[in-house]
């Protein structure tokens, strides 16, 4: 059987289905969904806490960041290390 793309079929593909006809499936235990959504909620629950806390580590350095910029000024110039010399005294 040649893929409508002309290609031959992929050697992983073709032993799957082989062993999809082969025969009778094993068993499959009764509270295998019950388990997959009590993971698959565990997995979001975690998913979501890391991901708040990424936004809260962000959104903590930005506030860093204007809190320094706004004290130490680092857009201006340094200030001179000797007095300028005066004129007129």
């Amino acid at each position: 059987m040649i893929p409508p793309e002309g290609r031959p079929p992929d050697r992983k593909e073709t032993e799957a289905r082989r062993m999809l006809r082969a025969g009778p499936q094993p068993p499959v235990p009764p509270d295998l969904p019950a388990r997959a959504t009590v993971r698959g909620r565990r997995l979001l629950a975690r998913r979501r806490l890391l991901h708040r806390a990424g936004t809260l580590l962000a959104v903590l350095a930005l506030l860093t960041l204007a809190l320094w910029a706004g004290v130490a000024q680092p857009w201006r110039p340094p200030p001179a290390r000797t007095t300028p010399p005066v004129a007129g005294y």
